[in-house]
């Protein structure tokens, strides 16, 4: 439901602008008035008294997660919003993964970009300025003695966050989803659907590749989308080669193979497993290797010792259909008990554990009562178990184990 009511008044508002995007410019139109030289202001806390003159502020990001502040918060994590060429990118809430992360202990404010004094389309020719603004809330930022800070964002912010990482150093991390310089739009001036066209393609595709070879953090997260409306070229491949050249940095990538579609699919369900994933990454109890972080492999440690589980014997690990990280123990002959393990779930507000269950066997099929009103069942398959679980709100969640090495 959230996700529907924010991109129905997105998707209202495109509605309205796109009357303006059938026609170039005209050349006779009259400059822009220069904003004032006291335009730009910077607070971190609550929303600050803005005006139409201003052109950034910062705000707290998540209403329902106020700061706890440097001395209790993992880090710090400063949110740039999608592309606000329709003029209402600042009321756009981070995705639903910042809310997880908050859960789990991350403060996060919103480095705001009022679009009708920064270059409309999406910001890009304002670049240097924005850099400028995110450098400034990093210092401030450490100067409040945040020690990790993480610069995310979505679509054109995708984008802003990865060139700030060429200029900024000292990044605990960068989270891009989708990201998309906004340059060259179609529509002018055959046609109104707001889409890059090909001829300017590649000039987007310049852009990612120089960021991903030039930027400078810890962690790396980039999120290509399958189907994304506004950069419908595959960069999966080439980007994944571009970053293991780099050898060092540590990243997770989830390329369009995912299957998550759509230039807003990180604020879908589809995305919730890889959001859950994507927290373990970001974790600051997790040492990543240097080069690509395996989903389903990499984390697992750092899972189970969530779980507060050590496998031994018949062990699997997966994701639910909902998210969440799952273990699984099985019982070596047709009696005994199953152990199950979950995680914080992609919203990061379930505590992790465990439990030991009587397990009901017969063949390769299983069942177990987590709860009077839970029941899990499951299949062995080879490599892999195919596990339910009805859920005490009448839904049922799916989960695809993968067996684990006995050495995990």
């Amino acid at each position: 439901m959230r996700t529907s009511w924010r991109w129905l008044i997105v998707a209202v508002a495109v509605v309205a602008a796109m009357p303006a995007l059938a026609a170039e410019p005209s050349s006779n139109a009259p400059a822009a008035k220069p904003a004032p030289a006291t335009e730009d202001i910077t607070v971190i806390g609550k929303r600050p008294a803005v005006t139409s003159d201003t052109s950034y502020w910062v705000e707290d990001a998540l209403p329902d997660y106020p700061l706890l502040g440097a001395n209790f918060a993992q880090g710090l994590i400063i949110w740039n919003h999608p592309d606000p060429w329709n003029h209402i990118g600042t009321t756009v809430p981070p995705i639903r993964a910042m809310e997880g992360l908050a859960a789990l202990g991350w403060d996060v404010i919103r480095l705001q970009r009022n679009s009708r004094l920064t270059g409309g389309l999406g910001g890009w020719p304002e670049v240097d300025r924005v850099v400028a603004q995110l450098a400034q809330q990093v210092e401030s930022a450490r100067a409040k003695g945040y020690r990790r800070i993480i610069l995310a964002g979505q679509d054109v912010g995708g984008a802003l966050s990865l060139e700030a990482g060429k200029k900024i150093s000292g990044l605990y991390a960068i989270v891009a989803f989708a990201p998309n310089t906004g340059i060259k739009w179609a529509g002018y001036p055959r046609n109104i659907t707001p889409l890059p066209t090909d001829d300017w393609a590649q000039v987007i595709l310049n852009y990612t590749w120089d960021q991903l070879e030039h930027l400078e953090t810890e962690r790396l997260f980039v999120f290509f989308p399958t189907d994304d409306e506004q950069v419908p070229h595959v960069r999966g491949p080439a980007a994944r080669d571009i970053l293991s050249r780099r050898g060092g940095l540590p990243f997770l990538l989830i390329d369009e193979t995912s299957g998550v579609r759509g230039t807003a699919g990180a604020d879908t369900p589809d995305f919730d497993a890889y959001a859950s994933c994507m927290n373990l990454f970001l974790a600051a109890d997790l040492a990543p290797k240097p080069g690509e972080f395996h989903c389903g492999a990499d984390e697992i440690p750092l899972a189970l010792a969530q779980m507060g589980v050590r496998p031994h014997g018949d062990a699997w690990f997966g994701y639910s259909s909902q998210g969440q990280a799952i273990y699984l123990e099985l019982p070596a002959g047709d009696h005994g008990v199953l152990t199950y393990g979950w995680g914080a779930g992609a919203n990061g507000k379930t505590r992790p554990g465990f439990k030991t269950l009587d397990a009901r066997v017969s063949g390769d099929s299983f069942a177990a009562d987590l709860a009077p009103d839970q029941v899990i069942r499951g299949m062995r398959s080879g490599t892999l178990v195919r596990l339910t679980v009805d859920q005490a709100d009448g839904t049922r969640a799916a989960v695809v184990l993968r067996h684990l090495p006995s050495e995990s």
